[in-house]
């Protein structure tokens, strides 16, 4: 991460604290859902998603709370100490998938 967004996010998190970070995180978690579930709609049904917008202005929408969800979650990973786990777990995660491919 960038030396100057990492100091920034951390300022961030140290001054909301974890328990109010935890729970922004969840938010953002659940407008990114909602933004990704709009996305699939939009492919699926190739409509204007019942409010007049594109599949373009849906995918900067989840874009953005994909964002969100990108800083809030390197401010858990600083507030708990688990920036080590995270990425063992999502290089793990990445050997897993891969596998799967292949004996699919």
């Amino acid at each position: 991460m960038n030396a100057k967004r990492a100091a920034k996010l951390m300022r961030i998190a140290e001054y909301y604290g974890a328990e109010v970070q935890v729970c922004k995180l969840m938010e953002e978690l659940g407008e990114a859902v909602s933004a990704a579930s709009e996305v699939l709609m939009c492919m699926t049904f190739h409509e204007d998603c019942g409010k007049n917008t594109d599949l373009q202005e849906r995918l900067e929408h989840l874009a953005a709370e994909l964002a969100d969800v990108s800083n809030l979650t390197e401010q858990v990973l600083y507030l708990f100490g688990l920036e080590t786990d995270f990425k063992v777990a999502r290089h793990e995660g990445i050997r897993k998938t891969l596998e799967r491919i292949e004996r699919e």
